[in-house]
């Protein structure tokens, strides 16, 4: 019997190692993928592409590191437009190529109506997530829920998009964009602040080492 035990207590110790080096690589694999998620690594002029991230303006808006406003560190992404139009846009973006592209993401960031310069009553802005072949080609999209000027003004809300790479996918492109979704009727601006772009945790091997863990503690209770 107490060669049984023994062994019963190794096969426990042995899956509680796995379940704990399974925890820590799901810790790791959910590292925020961003090289500069608060957009603290960028100019203080208008629209400087001299970060990680890159931004367009189309003709009527611009893309700002701007240090006036920010939910933490000295900086925060500010995306303006002057909308002439309904087809008006401003983005900043991020691109990537390594990474695995048979997981899922999340991508979350934190959007702000200032008071002070605030979005227009039909501006929105939204998270993207762009997929790409290796031609260059689009091959998908998923945006998050809109952020309009509904929101309670000067505070910070988070909003997030789950995507999945489809097939063939080799490059994901990461986007805040902002549209005029009217003609003009003022100048339309939204801050955003401390992203992520991280793993999706897959609970999938966690689960099969519980059940593993359940089914010696039956045996063992049956002994």
């Amino acid at each position: 019997m107490r060669g049984g035990e023994t062994q019963m207590k190794r096969n426990v110790t042995i899956m509680l190692m796995l379940l704990i080096a399974v925890m820590a690589y799901q810790v790791s694999a959910s590292a925020n993928l961003l090289s500069d998620p608060g957009f603290e690594n960028g100019g203080s002029a208008i629209a400087l592409k001299d970060g990680p991230w890159t931004w367009d303006g189309g003709s009527n808006g611009g893309s700002f590191y701007a240090p006036d406003v920010t939910l933490s560190g000295v900086k925060a992404a500010k995306v303006v437009l002057w909308g002439e139009s309904a087809n008006d846009y401003a983005y900043f973006v991020e691109e990537f190529e390594e990474i695995d592209f048979t997981a899922s993401y999340v991508v979350s960031a934190n959007f702000l109506n200032n008071s002070a310069s605030a979005l227009n009553s039909t501006g929105t802005a939204a998270i993207q997530v762009k997929w790409f072949n290796s031609l260059g080609s689009e091959l998908a999209m998923d945006e998050s829920s809109a952020f309009n000027s509904t929101y309670a003004l000067d505070q910070w809300h988070n909003i997030s998009v789950v995507s999945i790479a489809p097939t063939l996918a080799s490059k994901v492109a990461v986007v805040i964009a902002a549209k005029a979704n009217a003609d003009y009727v003022g100048e339309s601006t939204v801050y955003v602040d401390e992203m992520g772009f991280d793993v999706v945790p897959e609970p999938a091997s966690l689960l099969m080492l519980a059940s593993g863990l359940l089914g010696i503690f039956g045996i063992s209770r049956k002994r």
